[in-house]
């Protein structure tokens, strides 16, 4: 795990060209690295190295499509109000990349000394920032559902009151709210 790779090392706007030319299915790797080594005026990038990015940024595509079928098939079978529980599924897989991250710390104890110390530097800094945004979505999480508890009692109590007004019985409004609250 060494530094940052050729393609992460362009300029931003070789590597937008860069991206943009591997979007299209008609330019070649070759073609792209020579376009990329022509407007830096040398040779900045190889056909393996646009080879290795273009499968990096497949891979993340296809990570990103499948957490978002997953997401949707979640939301159509449970339905919006469930989403709470998709967020806890969320935070679970971070949990799982924050674990991935920390097991990559195993390869610097072979690279190059002069390389590990700002490759852990960084890992350790991603490390953090996953965990930091894992708790401030467990909270975010633990705080919608703590409201969405309140506002789903606030109901029952407004439906059990309408309902004693409207003259229905004790047992039906216990039923009622019960039902509401989703106790059996």
């Amino acid at each position: 795990m060494g530094g940052k790779s050729s393609i992460d090392r362009l300029d931003p706007e070789l590597r937008s060209t860069l991206i943009e030319l591997l979007n299209d299915p008609n330019v070649t790797q070759q073609a792209i690295a020579d376009t990329i080594n022509d407007a830096a005026g040398e040779k900045v990038v190889s056909k393996s190295a646009v080879n290795r990015y273009a499968l990096k940024m497949r891979q993340f595509t296809e990570r990103n499509r499948q957490a978002r079928e997953l997401a949707d098939a979640y939301l159509d079978k449970y339905g919006e109000e469930k989403q709470n529980q998709l967020g806890k599924v969320i935070n679970h897989q971070l949990r799982l990349v924050v674990f991935d991250l920390m097991l990559n710390l195993q390869e610097l104890q072979d690279g190059d000394p002069e390389e590990r110390i700002p490759a852990l530097a960084n890992l350790i800094n991603k490390v953090a920032r996953g965990v930091r945004d894992l708790e401030q979505a467990a909270h975010t999480n633990a705080e919608r559902e703590r409201k969405l508890k309140q506002e789903v009692a606030v109901a029952a109590e407004d439906v059990a009151k309408t309902a004693k007004t409207a003259g229905v019985k004790p047992e039906t409004i216990l039923l009622i709210k019960n039902r509401i609250l989703g106790i059996s």
